[in-house]
Order: structure tokens, then sequence, then C-alpha cells
């Protein structure tokens, strides 16, 4: 049988490897979700299947905050999969501006994808720009 996950995972790897800027993909670590694509880009997906269009929530347990900050990649980001909505991703930077990414304390990232509408993403340190929802997969690519 086919785990839930591996349907939500496959929504973001397929967009990334339809790509024309796509070259490789491969394991990264022993932790599920954690991958390298183009052999310089660490991706790390996390996933909420709730029902679009709407707010997506993503948690961030202590030790996925230590996994991000600790690779010593300098391409690092965070695939956030919404649904059957839309995929995004942002870099650690990024993420590090919404979410204190040095504690160990649980954080939650809030996607929302309202219909007909660029993406809103934030957090409790703050929020990002306005993103399109067409920006995946060439903004982790780029």
């Amino acid at each position: 049988m086919i785990d839930h996950k591996d349907f939500m995972h496959g929504a973001a790897l397929v967009a990334i490897a339809d790509s024309g800027m796509f070259t490789a993909l491969n394991r990264a670590s022993v932790k599920y979700g954690h991958y390298v694509v183009n052999h310089d880009r660490h991706l790390f997906v996390k996933y909420n299947d709730g029902k679009g269009p709407g707010d997506y929530f993503f948690t961030f347990s202590g030790e996925d905050k230590q996994r991000i900050t600790t690779e010593a990649a300098p391409l690092v980001f965070t695939v956030l999969v919404c649904g059957n909505e839309v995929v995004t991703g942002i870099a650690r930077e990024e993420l590090s501006q919404l979410i204190t990414l040095n504690s160990t304390a649980a954080s939650t990232v809030k996607v929302s994808a309202q219909q007909g509408r660029q993406l809103r993403i934030s957090g409790p340190n703050g929020k990002l720009p306005l993103l399109s929802r067409s920006s995946f997969p060439a903004r982790i690519l780029n």
C-alpha cells in the first residue's frame, strides 16, 4: 500500500522533476522528507493534507529546526505542500524570519492560500512578502 505521505511529497518532487532546471534527486539523510536536488540544494519537505483553499499550518519541532540549521550546505529550503492546493518553497533565511530556528520549542508557520490570491506566509516572528502560486519550483532551482 502506498503511504499518504508519499503522495504528498510526490507532489513537490514531480514539480521539481518536470522543471527544465532539474538534474538530480537524492535522499540526503535517514530523515524522511530530506532530499538533495541538483547536487547542491537541500530540501526539507513538510505537508498539510487539509482541503483548500484556506490556511495551512506547518509545525516545526525542535528536531526539525536543528536539522535545518545544522545543514552545512548554503542552499537549504523548506518545501511546504498545502493539500491539493499549492506547493511552495522558502529558503532557510526566509524561514528564520518567521520562526526562531535556534529554539528547541515547536513553532508553526501558516500559509494562507486563498483562492485566486497570492500566498501569504507568516509565523510568530513575522511574515514574508506575497508569493506567486506559480513560483515553485523555480524559486528553489534558480
